[in-house]
């Protein structure tokens, strides 16, 4: 693995007539409301779009803008989050901001660091995490203690610095991560994609400094989850001990030390929901029962009426991807015969006969095959004895 060189700007000034153009002001008002058009409020603003993007144009320029005050609620998944929904012409801003800067961004990251990166994703890290599981003997999975509440203002504008991106784009930081009341000095609002880039970039230091000093044998971050991979537990108790004291010292940040586990590659890596085996990857049951209560809820608001044909099986679908793989065809054909609606019920004319498929079971229905079965959830979980928290050795002088 390698870290990644900061791409300088030469002209910083670009950036921010780029930013503050009435093309990218609508083109990211057209990626912020994806997904979002049946929103009131989204569709007033969209009717009158136009003269509301001038308008905004009008004061991103003169330093008027300010961002507004959001719509904070909880969310349990499983434990409780508190998710901050900011007002849609702030979420233009945010789009405005990123889309021209991503690709620069995205450069400075490591390639072993997955989540809110275009062609990386859960998955991906997945993938990558079973093969380097497949190459040691040993892993050691951290986790960074409440990050996005955590992260200091002050380490993000350090971390931006190498970037050259001028005074009006870090005014416009400014105002976002001190909020609408302008105090804040700690923090990132969970839910807006400003707070994914910047605590994806802070904890890139992170990565660059396993890369440079640690060289362990493979690597995987999904923003705050991280695991390194070697061969011998000695290595790593050692790279723990340096990460939490770079976390500690460099971040401002603190280790989860309940969340700590170093244990032998073929008693399973625990990661994203998952338990990866060198030859297996298999769904953890709680994760599977809240997929399950998803579409269960989603399956009886469209019944209802109140979740419209498109978006119940756009819903079907997303929860399938992230199911998908040869590990779960079971639990997904399952899942398909009681989810799945029929054609009368999509508004697409009488109802089929029952032996006959339907467009959208097809669409979501893996084939069946005479493939040899593979591990899946479904099976009665086995004791494993697994290593718990791993404070690094005491150093004797």
């Amino acid at each position: 693995m390698a870290g990644s060189d900061v791409a300088m700007n030469t002209d910083p000034d670009d950036d921010w007539t780029v930013i503050t153009s009435f093309a990218n002001l609508r083109h990211a008002t057209t990626r912020a409301a994806r997904g979002k058009r049946a929103n009131a409020t989204i569709a007033r603003f969209l009717e009158r779009r136009e003269p509301q993007l001038l308008a905004l144009q009008g004061e991103l320029r003169s330093g008027a803008w300010r961002p507004g005050v959001p719509t904070v609620f909880t969310i349990r998944d499983p434990k409780p989050r508190e998710i901050t929904a900011a007002p849609f012409i702030d979420r233009v801003v945010h789009h405005a901001l990123i889309g021209p800067l991503e690709e620069r961004f995205d450069a400075a990251l490591c390639p072993e660091t997955f989540a809110c990166r275009r062609g990386k994703g859960t998955h991906r890290a997945l993938d990558h995490a079973q093969a380097c599981l497949r190459s040691a003997s040993h892993f050691l999975k951290l986790d960074i203690a409440r990050c996005f509440p955590s992260i200091q203002h002050e380490v993000v504008r350090a971390t931006l610095a190498p970037f050259g991106l001028g005074v009006p784009v870090l005014e416009v930081i400014d105002r976002l991560l001190a909020g609408p009341d302008g105090t804040a000095t700690q923090g990132l609002p969970i839910g807006s994609l400003t707070s994914q880039w910047f605590a994806n970039l802070v904890l890139g230091r992170l990565d660059r400094f396993v890369a440079d000093a640690l060289r362990p044998s493979g690597y995987v971050r999904y923003m705050d989850d991280c695991v390194l991979f070697a061969d011998g537990k000695s290595g790593l108790r050692e790279a723990h001990g340096a990460l939490a004291e770079f976390v500690r010292t460099t971040l401002c940040l603190e280790l989860k030390e309940r969340a700590t586990l170093l244990a032998p590659a073929h008693q399973g890596l625990p990661f994203l929901g998952w338990r990866l085996y060198r030859g297996t990857r298999r769904i953890r049951p709680e994760n599977l029962a809240r997929c399950r209560a998803r579409l269960k809820s989603r399956r009886a608001q469209h019944r209802a009426g109140v979740l419209a044909s498109e978006r119940y099986l756009a819903a079907v679908r997303a929860h399938f991807v992230h199911l998908g793989g040869p590990e779960t065809i079971e639990i997904r054909s399952r899942l398909a015969a009681q989810l799945v609606v029929g054609e009368h019920e999509m508004g697409a004319g009488p109802a089929a006969p029952r032996t006959a498929r339907t467009a959208a079971a097809v669409s979501t229905t893996p084939p069946r095959t005479r493939a040899p079965r593979i591990a899946t959830a479904t099976r009665r979980r086995t004791a494993t004895r697994i290593s718990g928290s791993v404070p690094p050795k005491a150093s004797h002088a």
